[in-house]
């Protein structure tokens, strides 16, 4: 495995971004590990792997703040070489605030020479790197314990061990195709949001192919469980499964005895209180139907 740096104060990070302004280093290549409702309640990030082109580092959100995690994330004298930017910037833009800046974002240089596989194909189409297995695990193995276990480690800083060198080899490639330029103007906007982030609600499957009125009902459902949730800090799939919720909006349970029926849950209290909830929640849903009836 290779050496590396755990960052876990703000005196070393600032520190460590000093050092760099000092030293003139002006890219370095990046990657997040997060937690994505899968152990508890919510998105959180977890973890940000860096490699400076002569040394690791660990960087541990548990451990530093915000103010000092927004200094390197929104520097502009820092270039962040990452792969795929898109989910890494909404996280840490709905979680602190922060905009990602200063991004050449790896997948855009790819998708511009007619590239879609992900990093590890990338890889191994431009540097001759072989394909691994093993990684799904990881990607979703639990990033909130510490201490981290070393085969995560060893897995979170391979993200970054070979950024610098594919950055290289797209660059090249990108001039030979006359893309320099489209590629530049690109990257300006690469960890920017390409609009607002939709609720949670219009992300689940079957969406769009609801009516009015049952979207009304499910963004009501979705909220219910949410808040369910969110108190008792589980992933809100454990709470009520989104095809469940869907379903419900689909043809809404008139009873407390429909909503158990529909909605069952493996723990007696979990089911009575998220029963409750919907209950509410199908009111308001009929409330505001009624409402809009009127209105209109």
């Amino acid at each position: 495995m290779m050496d590396y740096t755990l960052v876990q104060s703000d005196a070393a990070l600032r520190s460590l971004i000093q050092r760099w302004n000092s030293e003139q280093v002006s890219s370095i290549a990046m990657d997040f590990e997060g937690e994505y409702n899968l152990h508890i309640y919510g998105e959180h990030l977890c973890l940000i792997q860096i490699n400076d082109g002569s040394h690791y580092y660990l960087i541990d959100p548990f451990r530093v703040s915000k103010e000092s995690i927004k200094e390197l994330l929104e520097s502009q004298y820092i270039e962040k070489i990452m792969f795929d930017c898109t989910s890494d910037a909404a996280l840490v833009r709905k979680q602190y605030g922060i905009t990602l800046t200063h991004v050449f974002d790896l997948r855009i240089a790819a998708q511009l020479l007619g590239f879609n596989g992900n990093l590890t194909k990338l890889m191994e189409a431009y540097l001759g790197i072989p394909s691994t297995t093993g990684k799904k695990g990881n990607q979703t193995a639990n990033w909130l314990i510490r201490p981290l276990k070393q085969k995560l480690i060893s897995y979170a800083l391979s993200d970054v061990e070979h950024l610098f060198e594919l950055k290289d080899a797209l660059i090249r490639a990108l001039e030979k195709q006359n893309l320099t330029e489209r590629n530049r103007e690109l990257q300006a906007s690469a960890a920017l949001p390409k609009g607002p982030d939709r609720p949670g609600w219009e992300k689940l499957p079957g969406y769009r192919y609801l009516s009015p009125e049952q979207r009304v009902y499910l963004r009501w459902f979705f909220e219910a469980r949410d808040m369910l949730a969110r108190k008792l800090n589980k992933p809100a799939f454990q709470v009520l499964d989104k095809r469940v919720l869907v379903s419900l909006a689909k043809n809404p349970p008139q009873s407390v005895e429909e909503f158990r029926v529909q909605a069952p849950h493996r723990s007696n209290d979990i089911e009575r209180d998220l029963v409750a909830l919907l209950m509410v929640a199908r009111d308001g849903a009929v409330s505001e139907l009624a409402e809009s009836t009127r209105k209109s």
